[in-house]
């Protein structure tokens, strides 16, 4: 069997991932008609309370050791790290039991007093399994599995709507709830399978990298990954909750419907690094992770800068239409489409720089953009109501892209221009590639 050139199984590869994502998209919309007509708000606030806080507790309390994982598995190779997954995995998934079940404790009579036992378990159970689930798949990134990780992700998409679907036979949230956690327990045998019996010839570590991997150095590493995860997961919320405090619940309806439409062209970006940062660990010359990181960005911000008009234009014919509640929308998805165009050179050269075992550097970018983004909301906001969020949403997520630009650029040492002008030779690779999807 011909063996794919490393271009062309990173192009293969994020084109699935890619694909897999966009129809996951699709699923959940389904999944989220299916509900909103039966189940009663009460009930739909159970499903919603159960993943946000499970989710809660495993971004909070994972300390994104899931990045930490891809690099030492890409670079050093599973051999030699998986003794500190398993010690480190069995830690932080006691936490995060541990102190779910005191935050359920602790405010059974306020922010559970509502709440059945039953949900509150399931809470906690949710963040344990999807930090779980989050090694196992990690490891497959790392080992370069992307046929077997989109094969999980979308079966999970998948089971979440077959499960939804049941609300029209059952009307009730716990069947949702339940199955969602028996969904992540499937994911993780599945992930466990195909690590232990699917092998591929995986190239054996530099000398200089076949030694074996202490816990500290994964906690080390992803301890300053978790700081830029954690500003990024409030960057993308923060102008929401201003709005939703200075506003109420109709602008920000407004806004977060406008602000999810605008980030499903994020899709593509979030594909595309996350097949590249276990392919440019894995590599030893610095000049050839500099260029599959540029390539990759370059296609990227191409293919977004052609889909955000048209996301616009989609927009304005078939909200007023389909949706006419929601045509204020419109206005801020518009203004969004600047922000959204810079922030996918973040998310790319984000996971690059990642890659090169320096996450502590995308601190810088996403702490510019929250600042941006918290200060703007607290002066747009009362004068200028949803389209202040959307002005300052979008100046933060430009400057979180261009600051990461810039650290990228000195850290590499590549001319700016490199990011937005196609090399012939970089013309001449992508035609290749193409030819070679064509004919497959």
């Amino acid at each position: 069997m011909k063996k794919r050139s490393k271009n062309s199984s990173v192009f293969q590869d994020a084109v699935n991932t890619f694909g897999t994502n966009a129809f996951g998209a699709v699923l959940a919309l389904i999944s989220s008609f299916c509900i909103m007509p039966v189940l009663s708000p009460a009930e739909s606030g159970l499903i919603t309370q159960n993943q946000m806080v499970g989710s809660a507790l495993f971004t909070l309390l994972s300390f994104s050791v899931n990045s930490s994982i891809i690099y030492f598995v890409s670079r050093y190779k599973l051999k030699n790290v998986v003794r500190s997954i398993k010690q480190v995995t069995v830690v932080i998934t006691l936490l995060i039991a541990v102190v779910g079940a005191l935050a359920v404790f602790v405010l059974r009579d306020s922010y559970f007093a509502d709440t059945a036992p039953l949900y509150c378990v399931c809470a906690v159970a949710y963040g344990v399994f999807s930090f779980v689930s989050n090694v196992f798949l990690a490891v497959l990134r790392g080992e370069n599995k992307f046929q077997q990780y989109n094969q999980i992700s979308l079966l999970q998409r998948v089971l979440t709507t077959l499960f939804a679907l049941t609300v029209f036979l059952w009307p009730t949230a716990k069947i949702i709830v339940v199955g969602s956690i028996f969904i992540l327990l499937l994911s993780i045998v599945l992930a466990w399978v195909s690590i232990r019996r699917i092998s591929y010839a995986q190239a054996t570590p530099a000398p200089g990298d076949d030694r074996q991997i202490a816990p500290g150095e994964l906690l080390r590493y992803s301890a300053k990954a978790h700081v830029s995860n954690v500003l990024t997961f409030t960057n993308t919320n923060v102008s929401s909750i201003i709005l939703k405090a200075n506003n109420g619940l109709a602008d920000f309806g407004v806004f977060t419907k406008a602000y999810t439409i605008i980030q499903q062209i994020w899709i593509l970006p979030d594909a595309v690094s996350m097949v590249i940062m276990s392919r440019i660990s894995a590599m030893q010359e610095k000049a050839d992770k500099t260029k599959l990181a540029v390539l990759s960005c370059k296609l990227v911000s191409y293919i977004t800068l052609v889909c955000l008009p048209l996301v616009v234009i989609a927009a304005r014919i078939f909200i007023p239409i389909l949706f006419p509640k929601y045509v204020d929308c419109i206005a801020p998805l518009t203004l969004l489409t600047v922000g959204s165009f810079f922030i996918t050179y973040a998310k790319v050269l984000a996971n690059s720089i990642s890659a090169y075992g320096r996450p502590e550097l995308n601190i810088i970018p996403t702490a510019v953009g929250v600042a941006l983004n918290l200060g703007l909301s607290l002066v747009l906001i009362p004068s200028m109501l949803v389209m202040g969020a959307a002005l300052a949403t979008t100046i933060s997520l430009t400057a979180q892209g261009v600051t990461s630009i810039i650290i990228f650029c000195i850290y590499t040492k590549t001319p700016v221009y490199r990011l937005f002008l196609p090399t012939r030779e970089e013309l001449s690779t992508v035609a290749g590639l193409l030819k070679r999807r064509k004919g497959a």
